[in-house]
């Protein structure tokens, strides 16, 4: 009579996710200058994020001005948190 081997291989896998917001993609509280209220202005990397479209599209809205904007001395461009939402909103 033949002995059978029985070979039993476990597995386990931990998968660890780490997302670290840069400063460039942190909202800075500000006076939007055309809905004149004081509101998170978003980078264009945060928008992309949060309204899950690319870049493109993005500047696309704003040169539509479809969404309030700032531009910084440094060219960074900024999003109204107010006009966002009024984007993302079902017509």
């Amino acid at each position: 009579m033949k002995r059978r081997r029985r070979l039993e291989i476990t597995t386990h896998r931990h998968e660890v996710i780490a997302v670290q917001v840069q400063p460039l993609e942190m909202a800075l509280r500000s006076r939007c200058p055309v809905c004149q209220c004081d509101v998170n202005m978003l980078p264009v990397a945060l928008v992309t994020k949060t309204a899950r479209v690319s870049s493109r599209t993005v500047y696309r809205w704003v040169e539509e001005n479809q969404l309030h904007f700032v531009e910084s001395s440094d060219g960074t461009v900024l999003i109204c948190e107010n006009s966002l939402r009024r984007k993302e909103q079902p017509a």
